[in-house]
C-alpha cells in the first residue's frame, strides 16, 4: 500500500487492526513516552539558521579569464531538522528565528496526564512526510450510537515541526462497521481543532486541555444528534444525486462527453466512475441500506477512506483533501436535515 507513514515497521496499535494495517498489536495501552518509542518517534528536533550560497564575479582579478567566487548570505530564517538512523539530517521545515522547537515528548506530555484521567487510551501513533507532523490517536472509553451503528469517539493529537500548526487536539469519530473516519464541521473550532499554547506552564496547559475536552464533548454530542437526524431522513435517488453533486461539483458533468480541442479525441471521463462508486457505496457499502442521508454521507466517507487512491493516504485522509471533503459532506448533509 502506498503511504507516507514514517517508521511503519515500528508503529503500534491497541485493539482492532487499524485501517492502514500497519504496526505491532499491543495488549496494554502505552503512555505517551512508550507510545513515541514504539512508533519510532523518540528523536529530537534541532533548529539552525540558514544562508544562501551566491556566486559573484571576482572583480579583483585582472586578465582574460573570469573568476567567480562564492559568498554566503544569511536568510533571516531557520530550518528545523532531525537525524535519521544513518545520522543524516532530514529537513523538516523552514521557520522564523522566533519559532520555538517543542520536542515530541514535551508536546504530548500534557495529553498523557489529562487524557488518562478521563479514561482515554492511546491506540496508534505515527508521523507523515519524514516527521514534519507527528500524531497520536487516543480512544475514549465510551461508545456512541447513530441508530444501530456503533461509533467510537477519539481525539487526534498532533504537532508539526515545520511551523504549519501548533500542538493541536481534534475530536473525531470512527464508524465501527466500516472503519470510516467521520469528519464534522459544526464550527471553526471543531473543524480545525483546538490549538494549545505550549510556551506557558504545565498547570496552564492542563487547565486549557481540561476545558478543551469539555468543549469537544459538547461538539461530539451535537454531531451525533445531527447524524441521528441524517439516519432518520429517508431520501430518493434525485436527492442522493443532488447531494453527491454538491459535495463533488464535477459530478454534474458525468454524462457529458468531452473532446480534446486539437486532436478531437475523446477525453477520459473520471466523474462517471466516481459517481458509480458513490452510488454503490450508498446502496451496498458496509452498514448502508440505500435509504437515508446517513447512507449518503457514509458513501462519501467510504469513498474517501477506502476507494480513492492516494500518494500519501495518511496525510490526505487525516490532514488534507480527504478530511476537508468529509467535513464538507457533513456540512451539506446537515443542511438537508435541519432546513
Amino acid at each position: 500500500m502506498a503511504h507516507e507513514l514514517m517508521n511503519d515497521n515500528a508503529m503500534f496499535y491497541v485493539g482492532e487492526t487499524p485501517w492502514h494495517g500497519l504496526g505491532e498489536k499491543l495488549e496494554i495501552a502505552p503512555n505517551t513516552n512508550e507510545a513515541l518509542k514504539l512508533a519510532g518517534l523518540n528523536w529530537e528536533v534541532h533548529k539552525s539558521e540558514t544562508s544562501i550560497k551566491i556566486g559573484v564575479h571576482d572583480t579583483s582579478h585582472i586578465g582574460f579569464m573570469h573568476r567567480w567566487k562564492e559568498s554566503y548570505h544569511e536568510t533571516g530564517y531557520c530550518c528545523t531538522y532531525r537525524f535519521d538512523e544513518n545520522n543524516q539530517p532530514v529537513i523538516l521545515g523552514h521557520v522564523s528565528k522566533k519559532y520555538e522547537v517543542l520536542q515530541n515528548d514535551e508536546a504530548f506530555q500534557p495529553f498523557d496526564e489529562v487524557l488518562l484521567d478521563h479514561g482515554y487510551t492511546y491506540e496508534t501513533a505515527g508521523a507523515v512526510r519524514d516527521g514534519q507532523k507527528i500524531w497520536i490517536l487516543a480512544k475514549a472509553p465510551e461508545q456512541l450510537n447513530v441508530g444501530d451503528d456503533k461509533i467510537d469517539k477519539y481525539v487526534l493529537l498532533f504537532n508539526s515541526h515545520n511551523g504549519s500548526t501548533g500542538v493541536t487536539m481534534k475530536p473525531t469519530m470512527i464508524r465501527v462497521v466500516c472503519n470510516n473516519t467521520l469528519e464534522y464541521a459544526l464550527n471553526v473550532q471543531s473543524d480545525k481543532g483546538i490549538s494549545l499554547r505550549h510556551t506557558t506552564g504545565v498547570k496552564d496547559r492542563l487547565d486549557t486541555l481540561t476545558s478543551a475536552l469539555k468543549t469537544c464533548d459538547g461538539d461530539v454530542k451535537s454531531a451525533i444528534h445531527i447524524m441521528n437526524r441524517m439516519n432518520e431522513a429517508e431520501i430518493q435517488k434525485d436527492v442522493m444525486d443532488k447531494y453527491f453533486e454538491e459535495v463533488f461539483p464535477t459530478l454534474k458533468n458525468r454524462d457529458i462527453e468531452a473532446y480534446h480541442p486539437v486532436t478531437k479525441r475523446k477525453l477520459p471521463n473520471f466523474a462517471k466512475p466516481m459517481y458509480d462508486k458513490l452510488s454503490t457505496n450508498y446502496h451496498y457499502g458496509a452498514g448502508n441500506k440505500g435509504k437515508s442521508m446517513w447512507d449518503a454521507y457514509n458513501a462519501v466517507t467510504e469513498y474517501v477512506d477506502h476507494n480513492k487512491n492516494y500518494r500519501d493516504p495518511m496525510s490526505s485522509i487525516g490532514f488534507g483533501w480527504g478530511r476537508d471533503a468529509k467535513s464538507n459532506a457533513f456540512k451539506i448533509a446537515q443542511k438537508y436535515v435541519t432546513t
